[in-house]
């Protein structure tokens, strides 16, 4: 990317040899990796740099009282934001949104030029992949001098003694005019059926030039609560009226719903104690970078939900406001993290570190932004901070001054920080003293002292902010699969929850090159879940369920032989499938359940029943002589356990490869917004059965209004750039992510690659 370009922030510089782009837009993930980038492991070597953007516009008609405001919800990083070749300000942060008022330079007579100059020169800032560029959206609001401020409305609930909601709905409203206003506020209540269940409105009165905040209550009868399995969600609407006319309006999403944090129960929603089964995520989408549509982010906890997880815990910086929305209407708990470190930065960062100017603001930001997500439990205020370790004293300073900071603007949800598990030979403090300074205590691998520390500290609630997935220990040989360490054993009450690092494969955190980033996601950055990942659906999951996998010797001989200070974060070494050579031998075959036991089949023979309790660990293993054919399971769950019925679960052999099949997430794509339709494509046999083998090089042609947005296979150590038209697959499969263009038309996607019957998939753009 260009360091300098002299004249690009005015008016009339000659932009005609820049190419298109469509916000939000990563122009980090372009690049190709190099071994020599200073983002280094951290930053999966992509390159950084300066790159700007300019957007032209035309305002034929304003009123002369119209107020404009530019808004960024994320631009990373060092970003200078231009109007009319007018500087509006400088933003060093990368995850916090902002806006400015770009009335006073806008012009009628001729077209308005925006420009953002970003710049990521100096990296790595963060221990993972920050990306560049305007990687979320932009929007341009016109308001009325009498107008509702941006996020400056509350909206609160309480349930009372005969089952009624309180609403309470606090609302600022700013008269920037000189006169003064009288004007009518009106609030309505829509619940998820597009009925009204309340309203209210007042005459009110604002003097020119000032603001007030007016509030208003309403009440619910029998109201729907918001829960991970119900999210029930209301429309709260908010108008400012002039008569009959409209001078201002907004829309707040509310679930209503009550929470408590007990010592002995953990987390209480809505009178119920509820265990949170989480996973950690970072920001990237793998191959789009940092600008990751909704519908993305909608298919990745999808996959999320099927192996039973309730909980995120958003780490280590805001993450999009549409994912948000996303945990409010699929019914996911969310620990909401602002930072990673405070004021001391973590040893290999490059980042002017201007904390103490800047956290007040940060805090303020990020409240305000996301007060009114219901799915919002717990505010986290750092990750392992470097204070902790090196300045117990100032870490207990700067955690009561956010804990402050916080409470004052919100002062109905907690606030935690992940604490670092600390280093025994090294002297630090164990457990922290800043343990003591919140009610809910969040640690990372730490669960196995909560029990010990809960005695000498009754009053508290723990949180296990962070555990490995597989075991706690170094594992000494993973041709032995054994779960019985696994930090879920220490998970009783009073541990609130449970969150596994990670959820799904990212970007940066690398353990080197070729590798761009953390191998040890529950799901791939295609979005596939891995085979040992099924565990933790067997612990997470209420209904009945049984997973049938296979050990992978060689992943266990790879996983032996890996030895860098990841390897504990590593999974079991399993399969999801029943193909290999002929006369391969014995093999091991791990089932997950959390059923009571199991009956297994090969071709349709019994191999016998297996009761789940006779193995500690409380996953089934056993040892069968490959055949190739079918191997399935079925599982009993007994009522004793709060399940009943049956399941079951089956491995094919797969023949020859034979075809490319391709299966899109959907068939038509309308209206505006993320238009991205995701296309799993995979190498099979005669019958449809998947080839785990396959690596064919597969090339793909698209015809019509759209384009690839990108390909991935999964794989961290591949360095083809998104956007190519081919790649190669691993395990038989990668994934396709299609962007669809604005105008209408049949969109069609061909693939191809040697050896293979071809295939193609239709989809419509209205």
């Amino acid at each position: 990317m260009s360091r300098t370009i002299p004249g690009a922030a005015e008016p009339g510089f000659d932009d005609s040899d820049w190419r298109y782009v469509t916000v939000p837009h990563d122009w980090m993930i372009e690049n190709r990796p190099d071994s020599a980038s200073p983002s280094g492991r951290p930053g999966g070597f992509h390159a950084g740099g300066i790159a700007w953007y300019r957007n032209t516009f035309h305002v034929e008609d304003r009123a002369d009282r119209q107020l404009l405001f530019l808004c960024f919800e994320g631009v990373s990083m060092h970003s200078d934001v231009f109007i009319n070749g007018h500087l509006l300000g400088h933003h060093a942060d990368a995850y916090l949104g902002f806006s400015h008022d770009i009335g006073p330079w806008i012009r009628t007579d001729t077209a308005n030029v925006i420009a953002v100059r970003t710049d990521c020169s100096q990296l790595p800032v963060d221990r993972w992949y920050t990306g560049g560029g305007i990687h979320r959206h932009v929007r341009l609001i016109a308001k009325e001098p009498l107008h509702f401020p941006l996020r400056g409305t509350v909206v609160r609930s309480e349930i009372d003694s005969t089952r009624q909601a309180l609403l309470t709905v606090d609302l600022e409203v700013a008269n920037l005019g000189k006169r003064d206003e009288r004007f009518d506020l009106l609030v309505d209540v829509v619940d998820s059926q597009g009925r009204l269940v309340a309203d209210g409105r007042s005459s009110e009165f604002l003097a020119g030039g000032d603001s007030a905040t007016l509030r208003k209550e309403l009440r619910i009868e029998q109201p729907t609560l918001w829960s991970p399995e119900t999210p029930d969600l209301y429309t709260v609407n908010c108008y400012l009226m002039d008569g009959n006319r409209r001078i201002d309006h907004q829309q707040i999403t509310h679930g209503i719903r009550t929470v408590a944090w007990d010592p002995q129960q953990g987390l209480v929603l809505n009178g119920n104690p509820v265990f949170m089964k989480g996973v950690c995520l970072h920001h990237d989408g793998g191959p789009l970078g940092a600008a990751v549509p909704q519908s993305t982010w909608r298919r990745r906890l999808e996959n999320l939900k099927s192996l039973g997880v309730n909980a995120l815990r958003l780490a280590h910086r805001p993450h999009s406001p549409e994912l948000l929305d996303l945990c409010d209407e699929m019914g996911f708990l969310v620990v909401d993290e602002l930072y990673d470190k405070w004021e001391e930065p973590w040893p290999d960062s490059k980042e002017i570190r201007d904390f103490p100017d800047r956290w007040k603001a940060d805090v303020a930001a990020f409240v305000q932004r996301d007060r009114n997500h219901p799915s919002v439990v717990l505010w986290s205020v750092g990750n392992e901070v470097m204070e902790q370790l090196a300045d117990p004293e100032k870490a207990v300073e700067w955690y009561e001054r956010l804990i402050e900071e916080v409470r004052a603007q919100d002062p109905d949800r907690e606030v935690t920080c992940a604490l670092h598990p600390g280093y025994p030979d090294r002297g630090n403090e164990i457990p922290s003293r800043m343990m003591q300074l919140s009610s809910v205590v969040s640690y990372n691998y730490r669960s196995d002292s909560f029990r010990v520390w809960h005695e000498r500290y009754p009053d508290l609630v723990f949180l296990a902010s962070e555990t490995k997935m597989y075991r706690t220990d170094r594992v000494a040989d993973y041709q032995i699969i054994d779960f019985s360490k696994n930090s879920w054993n220490n998970m009783q009450p009073p541990v609130a929850g449970h969150f596994v690092w990670a959820g799904i494969d990212y970007l940066g955190e690398s353990v080197g090159w070729p590798d761009r980033g953390w191998r040890h996601g529950l799901l791939e950055t295609t979005g596939a879940i891995k085979p040992h990942a099924w565990y933790i659906g067997s612990r997470y999951r209420d209904d009945p369920m049984v997973k049938l996998t296979v050990k992978d010797e060689l992943l266990a001989d790879s996983l032996n032989r890996w030895k860098t200070w990841q390897s504990s974060w590593a999974g079991a070494p399993l399969a999801d499938h029943w193909s290999f050579p002929d006369g391969s031998g014995e093999k091991e075959i791990v089932i997950f359940t959390n059923c009571d036991s199991v009956e297994l089949f090969l071709n349709g023979h019994s191999e016998g029943i297996m009761k789940q309790d006779a193995f500690p660990d409380r996953v089934i293993k056993t040892r069968l002589v490959y055949e190739p054919g079918t191997l399935s399971v079925r599982a009993f769950c007994a009522s004793s356990r709060g399940r009943k019925g049956t399941v079951s679960d089956s491995l094919v052999t797969a023949g020859n490869p034979h075809a490319l099949r391709l299966a899109a997430d959907r068939k038509e794509v309308t209206g505006a917004g993320n238009r991205v339709v995701h296309i799993e494509a995979s190498v099979v046999d005669s019958l449809g059965n998947r080839d785990p083998h396959g690596r064919q090089q597969v090339s793909y042609q698209v015809e019509g209004p759209g384009r690839i947005r990108a390909i991935d296979n999964g794989d961290l150590a591949d360095h083809s750039l998104p956007s190519n038209k081919e790649r190669e697959m691993r395990q038989g499969r990668q994934l396709l992510i299609l962007q669809a263009g604005t105008e209408p038309g049949d969109i069609i996607l061909n693939a191809s690659a040697e050896g293979l019957q071809p295939s193609s998939v239709k989809i419509k753009s209205k």
